[in-house]
């Protein structure tokens, strides 16, 4: 994976072509950019216009599946996908369905997924690999092309080694970063507490106080339902505003999400990727999903209550955790 100097590399190219007279050409497309023709193109910072641009409706395109520019568009909102192994298609809905979990959470979970939630666990970046592959299976390749799981494992490898992912935070019209914003991917587990066989998953990442899902599988009854419900609480637990699904599903609606217009997400990005930038999404080993389900449960003793209204503090404080010491850009 490149470092970070990379980045800063890749972001002074773009600032030399654009102020070399090239600022309306976009490498990809050869399109000529007009603020007034296309809100979609607005959209893309400046920064990133040489190696990305508007396709059609909500699809942009790259020649590239660099891990740090997939990361530099997550957290300018964007949802990276793959169109093809040659294409990145990083997708910003004209309306994105997002689930609210502060200040008041609007997750719903049936009774019938919390009394199954007791057969499984949950657990968080333990097997990437095999998740992909249960995606593939249910799914087939659909946009998880190779060159993009790539990128995603690259992503989660920084992670679980050095806490996050490293990007550069610029301001629009400017090609000089003013500070670093975190990344985080996970691989989402759920497993049969009886067997200990993996029964679904899902990848995610996390930008600020926003959480996206990308993609995820089931292979047992209700694993899928109990894995969306823990995840929902352990993302409630940890401090989190934002559950960000995509596009809209009858099942996400069911958990209490809403569409918002792109406009409005890009702006709550643009936010919480400054003011929650430090929000970790933790699960320590494998938990019982309806342990994490219940945490917030008015029978629950004193010390889980204390628990919960303590659990954003503490999750807005990054770690050491035994992570490794990101090396110092040559």
């Amino acid at each position: 994976m490149t470092s970070s100097s990379a980045l800063s590399h890749l972001i002074h190219r773009v600032g030399s072509t654009m102020s070399n007279g090239m600022s309306s050409a976009l490498k990809n497309g050869g399109e000529v950019y007009n603020e007034e023709v296309d809100d979609a193109l607005a959209l893309l910072p400046r920064y990133l216009r040489v190696y990305v641009s508007h396709y059609h409706d909500d699809f942009y395109i790259a020649k590239s599946f660099d891990p740090r520019l997939v990361a530099q568009l997550m957290v300018e909102g964007f949802l990276p996908i793959a169109g093809s192994s040659r294409f990145l298609l990083p997708k910003l809905h004209l309306e994105r369905c997002v689930l609210q979990l502060s200040p008041d959470s609007k997750l719903h979970i049936s009774k019938s997924t919390r009394k199954k939630s007791k057969r499984f666990q949950l657990s968080l970046n333990e097997a990437f690999d095999d998740v992909v592959k249960g995606c593939h299976k249910q799914h087939g390749i659909n946009w998880l092309f190779p060159p993009i799981v790539s990128a995603f494992r690259a992503l989660q490898k920084e992670t679980i080694d050095y806490g996050d992912c490293q990007t550069q935070l610029v301001e629009n019209g400017s090609f000089q970063p003013s500070c670093t914003i975190p990344v985080r991917f996970y691989s989402v587990e759920i497993w049969n507490a009886e067997t200990g066989a993996l029964a679904g998953g899902e990848l995610g990442y996390t930008v600020g106080g926003i959480y996206s899902s990308l993609t995820g599988f089931t292979k047992e009854d209700a694993a899928g339902s109990v894995q969306l419900a823990a995840l929902g609480k352990l993302l409630l637990q940890c401090g989190f505003l934002w559950w960000d699904l995509g596009m809209e599903m009858e099942y996400k609606r069911q958990l209490g999400a809403e569409l918002i217009a792109r406009t409005d997400f890009v702006r709550e990005v643009h936010r919480t990727r400054v003011e929650n930038k430090d929000l970790v999404l933790r699960c320590n080993g494998r938990k019982n999903a309806k342990d994490i389900i219940d945490f917030d449960r008015p029978d629950n003793n004193d010390a889980t209550n204390t628990k919960r209204r303590s659990g954003a503090k503490h999750a807005r404080t990054q770690k050491d955790g035994g992570a490794k010491k990101r090396p110092h850009d040559e």
